[in-house]
């Protein structure tokens, strides 16, 4: 396995929000040290941000990056402008098909694995690690339990009462991920971690915050929703964020709580 530094026990962590987020991506390649032709698997890619930056830690290897989405791709290539970079369209679950033969030194996933549903990540964490190589590294982020709580509570009373869904992210602790790599195979002691980070994204004013709902939050609810209660929903949601979120300095600022995890497939394992 690739030695990896751990996050302090009580990490401290610049305030974040969705414009600057790109900078702190830049904090999961912290560590990282692999063999100058090494492979690299970026799960959940995007639009290749992070995918052009860990191609700097394999200057002869390859990097991949996937993403579900066929727009986040198409922009991914479009901004892309090295060889050793290439994306294509496939769902986590279905990367072994995609890989082959081929196996990577490094999987890393940022910002994604929420979006996946709870019950699905037993067979994302069985694709990520049949396309590791023995002694390869897992390195992921993603929102954590805690995460956006106050404003989660707020839409999930909205959605329910206009006849959709709630929560339709998966916010889960150590204590839930954990036992969920170990099912899967992976070695988490003695370099390995799945902690909590703790972070604060500043929200200055209520057109900041109404902004960030529509652009980053509220269209996860509104998929679920019947097409007539949108209009209502979003007004209900808007004003009691507005209404309840506000801090006694005037800010909105949320709390940004990511799970940070680095696992190892061993690099020994039994045949049996």
């Amino acid at each position: 396995m690739h030695h990896l530094e751990p996050p302090p026990p009580n990490p401290v962590n610049p305030p974040v929000n969705p414009a600057a987020d790109r900078h702190y991506g830049s904090d999961i390649l912290q560590g990282l040290r692999l063999p100058p032709t090494g492979r690299i698997l970026d799960l959940g890619c995007g639009a290749g941000h992070l995918t052009a930056r860990l191609a700097t830690l394999v200057p002869r290897g390859t990097v991949l990056g996937t993403d579900p989405d066929p727009d986040m791709v198409a922009a991914a290539r479009l901004r892309s402008t090295d060889r050793q970079v290439s994306f294509e369209v496939c769902r986590p679950q279905d990367v072994p098909a995609l890989a082959g033969r081929q196996r990577f030194d490094l999987v890393v996933s940022r910002a994604a694995l929420h979006h996946i549903p709870a019950a699905e990540h037993p067979d994302v964490l069985a694709a990520v690690f049949s396309v590791l190589r023995p002694g390869g590294t897992f390195r992921a982020e993603f929102g954590g339990a805690g995460q956006i709580a106050a404003v989660q509570r707020i839409l999930d009373e909205e959605a329910a009462g206009a006849g959709g869904r709630t929560a339709p992210w998966f916010f889960p602790g150590p204590e839930d991920y954990r036992p969920l790599l170990l099912a899967a195979g992976f070695q988490v002691s003695p370099d390995g971690w799945v902690c909590l980070l703790h972070r604060r994204m500043p929200v200055g004013s209520e057109t900041e915050l109404v902004g960030w709902l529509r652009g980053e939050v509220l269209l996860a609810y509104e998929a679920g929703l019947p097409a007539g209660a949108v209009p209502a929903f979003r007004g209900r949601a808007e004003e009691r964020a507005i209404d309840e979120l506000r801090r006694p300095d005037g800010s909105f600022d949320l709390d940004f709580v990511r799970l940070d995890l680095s696992a190892a497939r061993p690099k020994a394992e039994s045949l049996i």
